[in-house]
């Protein structure tokens, strides 16, 4: 199998999706983002307390935010139906998404939950009990195809654990979606740090991130089905 995901063609291609589509996307991030800003609004207190877990401070005088539980579950279903939505964008157009087009099919919210936990704990458990940062990174690569079911829950295909992509494609899959990503959000630290801008340029440059690995992902997954049917 040759080379089926060309990283220049494919980055050029998702900025230019996004220049084309970004009204559409705006408008399915409205209600994302108006039930995921009761946690916003108390990040700094979650912040302090990760700070202190990390410290290894003792734990007995702090005080969790008032429905912190609650507002983390808005968050994440925000999180995911906005995901959901870029995918079917990407994948099926603009008519396959609309400003209300919160995801209420309960399977498809199960489906996505459960498959992002899979994927959390089988990349962070090697690194986890073996102490060493590097295993995170080869465990991801690993599975980095299973990633592409995200998509196949968007559009409600079945899922698919065994998508036999050769090393290079699986290469440029991990590429797209792990390292550039990761490298792009290091230097606006970086430059944050230095030049002293601040801390929401950092925010900003994670969300224009989030939107950009979501619409390559689609259209890796395009190129992929493509390319195996052919």
């Amino acid at each position: 199998m040759m080379n089926i995901l060309p990283i220049n063609k494919i980055i050029l291609a998702s900025f230019a999706f996004a220049l084309t589509h970004w009204k559409k996307m705006l408008e399915i991030s409205i209600l994302p983002v108006l039930v995921s800003l009761p946690l916003l609004s108390i990040l700094p207190q979650i912040f302090e307390l990760m700070e202190v877990v990390l410290q290894g401070d003792q734990l007995t005088d702090v005080v969790l935010p008032d429905n912190m539980l609650l507002y983390l579950g808005l968050f994440t279903y925000g999180y995911l139906s906005l995901s959901i939505n870029l995918y079917r964008l990407v994948m099926m157009g603009e008519q396959s998404v609309s400003i209300k087009a919160l995801v209420l099919n309960l399977r498809q919210i199960g489906q996505f939950i459960g498959l992002a936990l899979v994927i959390g704990i089988i990349t962070i458990l090697p690194a986890a009990l073996s102490k060493i940062d590097f295993l995170q990174l080869v465990a991801y690569f690993l599975i980095i195809p299973i990633t592409l079911n995200f998509i196949n829950i968007a559009i409600r295909q079945p899922l698919q654990y065994k998508w036999h992509l050769n090393f290079v494609t699986q290469a440029n899959l991990f590429l797209l979606q792990v390292i550039i990503p990761t490298l792009i959000s290091i230097i606006a630290l970086f430059i944050v740090g230095a030049v002293g801008l601040p801390d929401f340029f950092v925010w900003g440059v994670k969300v224009i991130v989030f939107y950009w690995s979501s619409v390559n992902l689609a259209m890796c997954y395009q190129l992929i089905v493509a390319n195996t049917s052919a």
